[in-house]
């Protein structure tokens, strides 16, 4: 019994190896990173998973890729700050952080992925910055004094 408990997990850790999951996790999200700044959206388009491309648009990722580099501006650098892997029945889902400097300010990138290693698919990204929270009227001002910022009254 001991020795099927420990070649089931053995079978369990190969099907999913969380080093080759973040070493595919990496160079996919530089790839998707190096696309961004190129504001290359239908290559964008065409790396997410079917559910990916089945729930945004080329034109809503146009749409998201605008507002985020009219905001924020293209990468300058980037670095894994957290990551999550969950294997279930249905699969692996993979969760990477991202703290990301842009060219205007501070944000941080959330990677989705489902699959294992080479077959890793992204199924989301998502950007947070204080920079895309900012009201147009906010923006302009900051745009004009960058260091003026203030809340609207």
């Amino acid at each position: 019994m001991p020795r099927f408990l420990v070649a089931l997990l053995a079978f369990g850790l190969a099907a999913c190896n969380p080093v080759e999951n973040l070493d595919e996790a990496a160079d996919q999200i530089d790839r998707f990173q190096n696309l961004f700044s190129n504001r290359s959206t239908d290559e964008m388009h065409l790396m997410g998973s079917a559910e990916f491309r089945e729930t945004t648009s080329r034109e809503d990722l146009e749409d998201l890729v605008s507002l985020v580099a009219g905001r924020l501006g293209s990468i300058e650098q980037s670095e894994r700050e957290s990551f999550n892997i969950n294997t279930t029945p249905s699969g692996t889902r993979t969760v990477v952080t991202m703290a990301t400097q842009f060219e205007l300010g501070e944000g941080k990138e959330t990677y989705t992925f489902i699959g294992n290693g080479e077959n890793m698919q992204i199924v989301g990204w998502q950007v947070n910055s204080d920079r895309l929270l900012i009201t147009p009227d906010e923006m302009k001002r900051l745009d004009e004094a960058p260091t003026a910022l203030e809340p609207a009254d």
